[in-house]
C-alpha cells in the first residue's frame, strides 16, 4: 500500500510537471508567435535608419565631392593669386627699378631745360602715389584674402568618414535578425507541427481506447444488472481531447437516462461497471477498492463478487478490498484485520479463508 501510495504521489507529481511543462510550451508559443511581428517591426525600423543613413551617406559624399571642388577651385584661385603676387613683385621690382631710372632721367632733363629754357621757377610733378592707376590691389589687400578664404574653408567641418563602417553595421545586425526570424519562424513550424502530430495520435490513441472501454463498460454493465445497456458519449466538444465524459445507462425495465438520474445503490454498479471495463481493457496488477459495497444490497453484493471472481480469472489482477459487509468478506480469499484484544493495544489478524475451509472439510 505504501509503495502504491508512493508512486500515485510520484505520478501525480509527474502530472502536474507535464501540464507545467505544456502550459510553458503553450506560453512560450504564444510569444514565439509575436516574436515574428516583433522582429518586422524592428527589421521596417532598422531598414528605414539604413536608408536614412544611405541618403545622409550620399548627401554626405556630396557636400564632400563639391566641398572638394570647392577646395580645388580656392588652391587653383590661391596658386593663380601667388603666380600673380610673384609676378607683381618682380614688375614691382622692375618698375621701381625702371622708375628710378626715369626719376633721375626725369631729374637730369628738368635740369637740363631749366638750363637751356633759363626757368627759374620749379616745376612740380605728381609722385606715383598720387596718381589713381584703377585703383590696383595691394600685396596686403591679398594676403587678407587668402586668409579670409582658408577660414571659409575651415568652417565648413569634418566630413564623417565612419559612413561605410556605420553602414556595414546595420547590414550586419539586419542580416543577423533576418536569420535569427528565419531559425525562430523554423523552430514554430516544427513546434506546431509536433502539437499537430501529438493531437492527432492523442486523438486516434484516445478514440481507441474510448471504443474499447464503451463496449467493456456495456458488457460488464449487463453482467452486473443481469440485463440492460450503457454507453459512454463524448460530450461540449467535437475534439475529443477537450470533449466531456457522459454516461448514460438504462436499467432492465427502464429508460436509458444519465447516470445522475439513479439510485445510490445503481450509480455505485454503473461505477463500478466503468472501473471494470477500464481494468478490463488495460489491467493492472492491483486494484484497491475502499467500500465500494457500502450502498449495495446483497443481491448486488452477489452479483459484485461473482464480477470480481471472473475478473480475477481473466486479467489475473489481484483486487484489495476494504469493506464492512460479511458477504463480501465471506466470497474472498484472505482476510485481514485489527482487532483490540485490550484496551489501547492494535493487533493485525490475518486468515486464509482457502486454508480454513480444507481444514474444515
Amino acid at each position: 500500500m505504501e509503495n502504491w501510495k508512493s508512486l500515485k504521489v510520484n505520478s501525480e507529481k509527474m502530472i502536474n510537471n507535464l501540464l507545467e511543462r505544456k502550459k510553458k510550451i503553450n506560453n512560450e508559443v504564444r510569444e514565439n508567435q509575436k516574436n515574428p511581428e516583433i522582429i518586422a517591426n524592428t527589421k521596417g525600423q532598422n531598414i528605414q535608419n539604413l536608408e536614412n543613413t544611405r541618403k545622409r551617406s550620399d548627401e554626405l559624399e556630396q557636400e564632400l565631392n563639391f566641398a572638394e571642388e570647392k577646395f580645388n577651385k580656392i588652391n587653383n584661385n590661391i596658386q593663380e593669386v601667388q603666380e600673380k603676387l610673384a609676378t607683381l613683385r618682380e614688375d614691382k621690382a622692375r618698375n621701381e627699378a625702371t622708375l628710378e631710372g626715369i626719376a633721375t632721367r626725369k631729374k637730369d632733363l628738368f635740369y637740363s631745360i631749366n638750363a637751356e629754357l633759363n626757368i627759374t621757377d620749379e616745376i612740380k610733378l605728381l609722385s606715383l602715389s598720387e596718381l589713381d592707376i584703377n585703383k590696383l590691389p595691394t600685396i596686403n589687400e591679398q594676403i587678407s584674402l587668402v586668409g579670409k578664404i582658408r577660414k571659409e574653408r575651415e568652417s565648413m567641418g569634418t566630413v564623417n568618414l565612419r559612413a561605410d563602417i556605420e553602414t556595414k553595421k546595420f547590414e550586419d545586425e539586419i542580416k543577423k535578425m533576418e536569420d535569427d526570424r528565419a531559425d525562430l519562424y523554423s523552430a514554430i513550424v516544427k513546434l506546431k507541427s509536433s502539437i499537430e502530430e501529438l493531437n492527432q495520435k492523442g486523438r486516434e490513441r484516445l478514440l481507441d481506447a474510448f471504443e474499447k472501454v464503451n463496449r467493456k463498460f456495456n458488457e460488464v454493465y449487463t453482467k452486473l444488472f443481469s440485463g440492460g445497456s450503457a454507453k459512454l458519449e463524448l460530450v461540449d466538444s467535437e475534439d475529443p481531447l477537450e470533449a466531456g465524459l457522459e454516461m448514460f445507462v438504462s436499467p432492465p425495465g427502464k429508460r436509458l437516462q444519465s447516470i445522475t438520474l439513479l439510485s445510490g445503490g445503481e450509480q455505485a454498479l454503473t461505477a463500478l461497471s466503468l472501473i471494470f471495463a477500464v481494468f478490463l481493457v488495460n489491467p493492472s496488477p492491483i486494484c484497491v477498492l475502499d467500500e465500494v459495497d457500502a450502498p449495495l444490497d446483497d443481491a448486488n453484493v452477489t452479483r459484485f463478487c461473482s464480477l470480481l471472481d471472473e475478473l480475477t480469472n481473466i486479467t489475473r489482477t489481484r483486487f484489495i478490498i476494504i469493506t464492512h459487509h460479511a458477504l463480501t468478506m465471506s466470497r474472498m480469499h484472505r482476510l485481514y484485520g485489527i482487532t483490540m484484544p485490550e484496551k489501547g493495544i492494535s493487533q493485525l489478524v490475518a486468515v486464509d479463508l482457502e486454508k480454513a475451509e480444507e481444514l474444515v472439510a
